[in-house]
């Protein structure tokens, strides 16, 4: 066989035209046969690498916050800490325009027994001028029974209430109630101008009236409607108060039916207060009301 004409051979692979039209005939390039792409130095003044037909990078989704519920509060953050109760040991003292006195406590009860015994005189001379002298007895003995009853505010309060700390005073105020009747006058006595008025009253008579509807309340499913109650105060809590002139505590109540101690308190009523020394140095609650029923303890 003769040489071939472009001088190279039989060899058709030598051939540079056979190559090229046999590469027609060739199979497609698969993923697995295809070599890996290489960098490609490009020309230029300068050597870089560029990657050839490489898609540029997906942006990174942005991340979205979660919403936080309204009422959550964060994991480390601690509970914010309660805003204290405001005092009144740095306010001024309430005034106190009445001070306890002997004379404003028995004054009433005087001048009801004056005007009694003036009327017992008036019948006796009456009945002793017309010689009834059995109706002039009878009428002596009425009027010393009256009087007796009308006397019963000042046998009660004798001992005078020397208020020299806030406790004393809290402790007059309630034993004026430990009586079959209550002495109304002391306990609005030991009170300063602040404890005179509130949303139940503002006056001696709505104040009386207070603590009547008051003591029924307490008595209510605990005491028969005469039965005598007994107020002890216990607990007592506060600074000390001297040199102060204003001054807040906290104490119990403590209710019991009288002749029925030893079965404990029906009511145990807890107090928060302030107290107020007044002109002649005594100390002055500054709240006349008590505290709604509750359980007791």
């Amino acid at each position: 066989m003769g040489d071939s004409p472009t001088g190279l051979g039989s060899d058709p692979d030598n051939d540079p035209v056979l190559a090229d039209a046999k590469w027609l005939f060739r199979d497609a390039p698969t993923p697995e046969t295809t070599p890996p792409r290489r960098p490609v130095v490009a020309s230029g003044s300068e050597e870089s690498f560029d990657l050839a037909d490489t898609p540029p990078p997906a942006p990174a989704p942005a991340s979205v916050p979660m919403p936080r519920e309204r009422n959550a509060e964060p994991a480390d953050e601690a509970p914010a800490p309660r805003r204290p109760k405001p005092s009144r040991r740095t306010e001024s003292a309430s005034s106190v325009d009445q001070v306890w006195s002997r004379g404003a406590e028995w004054g009433p009860t005087l001048a009801v027994l004056g005007l009694w015994a003036a009327f017992v005189v008036f019948l006796l001379f009456l009945t002793l001028s017309g010689e009834f002298y059995t109706l002039t007895l009878l009428v002596l003995a009425m009027g010393l029974v009256v009087g007796l009853v009308l006397c019963y505010p000042i046998v009660i309060t004798l001992e005078r209430p020397v208020r020299m700390t806030p406790e004393q005073a809290a402790r007059d105020f309630y034993g004026a109630l430990s009586h079959h009747r209550p002495h109304y006058r002391r306990m609005w006595l030991l009170l300063s101008n602040a404890g005179r008025t509130s949303s139940r009253f503002a006056s001696f008579e709505g104040f009386q009236k207070y603590w009547v509807e008051r003591i029924k309340q307490l008595r209510q499913g605990k005491a028969g409607s005469s039965a005598p109650l007994t107020f002890l105060v216990a607990e007592f809590k506060s600074e000390k108060s001297g040199g102060k002139t204003a001054i807040d505590a906290e104490w119990k109540v403590k209710v019991f039916v009288r002749g029925r101690r030893d079965q404990g308190p029906i009511w145990s009523l807890p107090v928060e207060s302030n107290f107020s020394k007044g002109p002649d140095g005594m100390w002055y609650l500054d709240d006349g009301t008590l505290a709604e029923r509750s359980p007791s303890v």
